[in-house]
């Protein structure tokens, strides 16, 4: 089962928002520690969220109100977190995640 799948068939998604700069629209839910290629890496690290990507897998972050701070990826040199923060617009939220 994909990501998109599981997002929409398990019904998990808590929200949804729309980067302000690319105007790409994008949903997220609690992770839960079983991303389908990460696992849990995503919690041990401090991220609160899964963002469904295209390529099946998730991007963690951390949903705020009108940001969203993204794990993009990690320095091959020096081992540190790439963190993106993205002006979000929220187009829906579940109202018990709120």
């Amino acid at each position: 089962m994909s990501i998109f799948q599981d997002f929409l068939y398990e019904n998990k998604a808590i929200g949804g928002f729309t980067n302000k700069e690319f105007k790409t629209h994008f949903e997220y839910r609690v992770s839960e520690g079983n991303a389908p290629r990460q696992g849990d890496w995503g919690i041990q690290n401090g991220f609160e969220h899964e963002i469904a990507v295209c390529d099946g897998s998730v991007r963690f972050a951390n949903v705020k109100k009108t940001v969203a701070y993204v794990l993009v990826g990690q320095d091959d040199f020096t081992g540190e977190l790439i963190v993106e923060k993205w002006a979000i617009k929220h187009n829906w939220k579940r109202a018990e995640a709120a």
